[in-house]
């Protein structure tokens, strides 16, 4: 008799819930293994007199994966939102990313628009703050830029790879003030744990439970593929060393007396003298719940002990530690490991990349068996 196929999966987040899903179309018993005591990782949101908020920051599902967008919808109602971020610059509110329209209002407009007129074709690559000054000049990049950054990652920006500006920063001049431009974009109606748990409702789910590569031999037979999608420092409890993330921490307050209570969904404020990145007010993502009094607002701080975003420091010390981490799970022999993930990849990637990661690795099981 033939044994049922099975995979074990840890970390009940988007992506392991994601494999689960995909590998129970295809026959196999999925066992999901996840540290906390509740599924859905950094993405869960919560609720409170029917307002949710999201005690892991703002997340917001944009791609332009069809087959990935076609999979959440299916799973979980998306309403429409096209997110819009602000940035609040002393007393101006300008959208973010910054639009050359909108940047007159300011003080320093005309030192601005000089060094606007001197920008190299092309930005500097070497970090990134070099990126970003080359970008939009350094005027701008000091008022906006420079102390979100010191704050946000606890470094000098020239520490940092440019990579983390790529696709993030940018000056824009077509008055497009959302910040994706992907063709599907959506919050999903009942919230993100109900998608998780969607994706997950043919697992075998294990909570409370952290795994580490020593645990293997007693989880698993034998050839049954793993998939890691927790941090591989954890996994091989640092073995070869800790990576560096960059932790946050979300304090929430529901405010009973208003409807709204700011500009857009995400508002970052680059001043060294407040304390928090940027205020959150999920709310803003459905519209039905607009004319209800209530809201919820979160204020995002920086340099809490949890691993919300890997580091990628401009010398690729991390990258490299990382590479060796991937380098012990490629040679363990026992059973077939692969890595997905934000955490298990050390990349910061979006949550349709998180579902996609999934998919593909879930597909590479089943090709494998």
């Amino acid at each position: 008799m033939t044994a049922t196929r099975s995979c074990l999966i840890i970390g009940a987040g988007l992506t392991g819930a994601t494999v689960a899903w995909q590998l129970a179309r295809h026959g196999f018993k999925a066992r999901v293994y996840e540290q906390s005591d509740v599924v859905g990782g950094h993405v869960r949101s919560e609720w409170i007199r029917g307002i949710p908020y999201e005690p892991h920051g703002a997340h917001i599902f944009h791609t332009h994966d069809s087959e990935v967008w076609q999979l959440v919808s299916k799973l979980t109602s998306f309403m429409p939102y096209e997110h819009r971020v602000t940035i609040r610059v002393r007393s101006h509110q300008l959208s973010w990313p910054l639009q050359r329209s909108e940047l007159p209002q300011l003080e320093e407009w005309p030192q601005v628009q000089r060094e606007l007129a001197n920008l190299p074709q092309h930005p500097d690559t070497t970090n990134f703050a070099t990126y970003c000054r080359t970008l939009m000049g350094d005027t701008l990049y000091n008022l906006c830029v420079r102390n979100y950054t010191m704050k946000q990652w606890g470094r000098d920006p020239e520490s940092l790879s440019s990579s983390v500006a790529t696709n993030r920063v940018e000056l824009r001049d077509d008055d497009h003030r959302g910040l994706f431009r992907d063709p599907y974009q959506g919050w999903p109606e009942h919230g993100y744990a109900h998608l998780v748990e969607s994706l997950l409702e043919d697992a075998e789910i294990h909570l409370g439970q952290p795994v580490t590569h020593a645990d293997l031999a007693d989880l698993t037979r034998p050839g049954e593929p793993v998939v890691v999608t927790s941090a591989l420092d954890d996994f091989y409890t640092c073995e070869l060393g800790p990576l560096e993330w960059r932790g946050i921490r979300l304090e929430s307050q529901f405010i009973p007396d208003v409807t709204l209570a700011q500009p857009s969904m995400v508002v970052n404020d680059p001043d060294l003298a407040v304390p928090w990145t940027r205020t959150i007010e999920t709310k803003w993502a459905l519209k039905s719940l607009h004319a209800i009094r209530g809201t919820v607002i979160m204020r995002e701080y920086p340099g809490a002990p949890a691993k919300h975003y890997p580091v990628p420091d401009s010398v690729g010390t991390n990258k490299a530690l990382q590479t060796a981490y991937e380098a012990k799970l490629a040679a363990y022999k026992r059973n077939p490991l692969r890595a997905a993930g934000r955490l298990a990849t050390y990349r910061y990637i979006n949550m349709d990349q998180a579902v996609r990661q999934g998919l593909d690795a879930a597909r590479h099981i089943v090709e494998a068996h």
